[in-house]
């Protein structure tokens, strides 16, 4: 959960120094700005990756919580245990 809050902090500042390069490029020469086309690019690598881990990290909660509620029923039978020995 930490790593998907700090992937989706990291889209945002991307998205928002994407947005700023972009506002700030002179409209005549963008598509000649090599520092702004290199910025696109990287932006687009990191967010591939971003979601990429991003998925990954879907996938590995998924399979948290199948195996969490597999052993919830050992869980609750160990507590009763506990409790009528108590």
């Amino acid at each position: 959960m930490k790593q998907q809050n700090a992937f989706q902090i990291e889209l945002a500042q991307l998205e928002s120094d994407l947005l700023k390069n972009l506002s700030d490029a002179d409209p005549a020469t963008i598509l000649q700005n090599k520092a702004l086309i290199e910025s696109l690019e990287t932006t687009k690598k990191t967010s591939m990756t971003i979601q990429a881990a991003q998925e990954e990290a879907t996938k590995t909660e998924q399979n948290i919580n199948i195996m969490r509620e597999v052993y919830r029923r050992v869980a609750t039978e160990g507590a009763m245990l506990y409790f009528l020995l108590i």
